[in-house]
């Protein structure tokens, strides 16, 4: 968490302080000496002194970033050191993102694959609710087997796998029951030829596809299709292609660059006591003052420095195609010449400062920062006391604090962490007068053990307790022996435990991945997918015996899936080909039906043709037939009451409109 931590809550070095000199380097007296070769072993010895000192004091220079850090702190102007440390921050920030973007490249290289399974073991009280909520709490012999099939399972389940290489994608979904597997679902994507597949392994092997770049090539003119089609390939296959590593360390260094060279009038304050929740930790305070000119300015400086940009251009030119050169240098340019315009107008806001505050711990690196202007303020920073960890996030509004995080942490040996983080927001009801009141709510995370096992993948043990007002804590624990990573969470509700919901996946590096052979599969024409017939790729037979099967591998006897397997074959086949055809069956022919009421000479235009005489809407209410008995569990006797007698007036408004419109009609 905290990287090159010396002398964290200072920025004093003893290095650069007064130093009485040695007793044994002094010189106490002059011996006459004149004997020959003496004067030019001394230089000799002399000479290699100082190379040593010299030599000494550049290796410290270069390996304590502390040092470093006093240097710049000692012998910069303020403007020069705050450039020099957000330059020197930005670069491992550079590196950082280089590095990670470069791994994610290689292992796309590779190839990637992940997998995940979700399950629930529902503790044996949640079973028989389950099953009282399903059978109404009545066993007998044609429910026995399905309940046989909740209390004989331990856990259910739902896994997921993906694999991808070099532009070519593997999916899979399943169903397991007590870690067995029932049914799952493939699919295929190759991102070259954008062809889609998906199939049912247990119904079927062959696949199902669908070729979507055939489809966008008839849809879209040849130019057009090329460039989209030509663009998403770069990008799923080399994404080095449209953005290297090297050029996204340069792009993170040059727009960091910009801001550090136009932040011209610095004011530092060194070694400034900053609270951090309950510690106090000395940082170096960099601070620069914006009005709303200088927001232009910088504006004008950033699209200066992206108008000669190629990094940019070429992919937004070159790649994407998403303008020509000309466009493209036309609209910076006129972008520039409205932030000239402005400026030449002169007409700004002068009583708005925006203040930037940098937070500079003594390595020269930075720990937060402080955005204010007026009553308004965001900050975050990060600061260390020993083994306390402490940070802060705030957001303020118009003086009104509308978000914090607090972090509260216990260094406990190498990266391990114990602590909490808090999160404060507002929370607005109203009392009997419907005055609205606000108060401030706290959401706690507390965490246990927390510590990294595997860094690139993010791999990482601790035990979590989630805690939000007026809802039961929520338990999660965390654990990963290096290979994959696990979740558990013990589902609790008002004290009754239900089970646990359990999360595994992985994630490895180094696998090839295939997709179908249109060649063999079952391929639909996009243009005329409404004419898909489902018997065309599955039989009826071949359905029944799958969902038979499905049914026979979760419990249930052959004669009741054969059963059940025939109705939902019939009920599927049926409803994908009905037989009924409209043309074919019907003669929508106007001579035929007379839709015109004018032409009924009985029914006069200004009568509907459905008089109300001609049905009875007599409505009554009765209160008796409504029993507290039915409505417990959902609300007390006096709601209860309540909600009858609202029924009974809703009743008796109903009946008088109904009286009058009735008489109405009489007279």
């Amino acid at each position: 968490m905290f990287e090159n931590d010396h002398n964290e809550n200072g920025m004093e070095n003893t290095q650069f302080d007064s130093q009485p000199v040695n007793d044994d380097l002094s010189v106490s007296g002059v011996d006459n000496v004149t004997k020959k070769g003496k004067g030019k072993k001394a230089a000799l010895i002399g000479g290699i002194s100082a190379a040593v000192v010299v030599g000494g004091s550049a290796t410290a220079y270069a390996a304590s970033d502390t040092v470093k850090n006093q240097v710049k702190l000692r012998l910069s102007s303020p403007e020069n050191y705050y450039a020099w440390v957000t330059e020197n921050n930005s670069k491992n920030l550079g590196q950082i993102l280089s590095e990670n973007y470069k791994k994610t490249i290689d292992n796309m290289e590779k190839g990637t694959d992940a997998k995940f399974k979700l399950s629930f073991e529902p503790t044996q009280e949640t079973k028989d609710i389950l099953i009282d909520e399903l059978f109404s709490g009545s066993s007998n012999d044609e429910t026995k087997q399905f309940e046989d099939i909740i209390k004989n399972n331990d856990s259910i389940g739902i896994t997921a796998g993906w694999s991808a290489k070099k532009g070519k994608t593997n999916g899979s979904f399943g169903l397991e029951l007590s870690d067995k597997h029932i049914v799952g679902v493939d699919t295929a994507i190759d991102a070259d030829t954008m062809d889609y597949f998906v199939r049912i392994p247990e119904l079927k092997e062959q696949w199902i596809g669908v070729s979507m770049g055939e489809t966008m090539d008839e849809l879209m003119s040849d130019e057009e299709a090329n460039a989209v089609i030509q663009t998403y390939k770069d990008i799923m296959n080399d994404p080095a292609s449209f953005l290297s590593p090297d050029e996204l360390e340069t792009e993170v260094n040059r727009y960091v660059g910009v801001w550090s060279k136009f932040a011209d009038d610095v004011k530092l304050e060194k070694k400034e006591a900053v609270d951090i929740c309950d510690i106090t930790v000395n940082y170096t305070v960099a601070s620069v003052e914006l009005k709303e000119k200088d927001a232009v300015k910088l504006g004008l400086k950033y699209l200066e420095e992206l108008k000669d940009d190629d990094i940019i251009k070429g992919i937004v030119v070159d790649k994407v195609k998403a303008v020509d050169d000309d466009e493209y240098m036309e609209d910076i340019d006129d972008a520039i010449d409205d932030l000239k315009d402005q400026l030449e107008d002169d007409d700004f806001d002068e009583d708005t400062t925006l203040t930037i505050d940098t937070y500079i711990d003594a390595t020269g690196t930075i720990r937060g920062f402080g955005f204010s202007a007026d009553e308004d303020e965001f900050s975050m920073i990060l600061g260390k006391d020993g083994d306390d960890v402490r940070g802060e996030m705030r957001f303020v509004e118009e003086g009104e604090e509308e978000f914090s995080v607090k972090l509260s942490a216990e260094e406990q040996g190498k990266d391990k962490y114990t602590g909490s983080l808090t999160f404060a927001y507002p929370s607005y009801s109203y009392d009997d007068d419907y005055n609205r009141v606000s108060e401030t709510k706290e959401a706690v995370v507390k965490f246990d053990d927390f510590e990294i096992v595997e860094k690139e993948k993010g791999y990482f043990n601790g035990d979590f307790v989630i805690e939000i007002p007026d809802v039961d804590p929520i338990g999660i624990s965390f654990s990963s022996d290096g290979k994959k990573q696990e979740v558990s969470y013990e589902v609790e509700i008002k004290g009754k435990d239900y089970g646990k919901l359990k999360l595994a996946y992985s994630v490895d590096y180094g696998t090839d991945t295939d997709v179908p052979s249109k060649d063999s599969a079952f391929m639909v024409d996009v243009k005329n997918a409404d004419n898909f017939q489902l018997d065309e790729y599955v039989s009826q037979d071949e359905f029944s015996k799958f969902a038979k099967g499905i049914m026979n591998d979760v419990g249930i006897d052959d004669k009741t899936a054969e059963e059940l397997a025939k109705y939902a074959t019939e009920e599927l086949f049926g409803s994908m080909d009905s037989g009924f055809d409209i043309d074919d069956d019907f003669d929508w022919d106007d001579d035929d039906l007379d839709f015109d009421f004018d032409d009924d000479e009985d029914v006069p235009r200004t009568t509907s043709a459905f008089d109300d005489d001609d049905y009875d809407f007599d409505f009554s209410f009765d209160p008796s037939q409504f029993k507290y008995e039915d409505y417990k569990d959902f609300m007390t006797e006096e709601q209860f009451n309540e909600f009858v007698e609202e029924m009974q007036k809703y009743a008796d408004e109903y009946s008088s409109t109904a009286s009058k419109t009735t008489t109405k009609k009489a007279s």
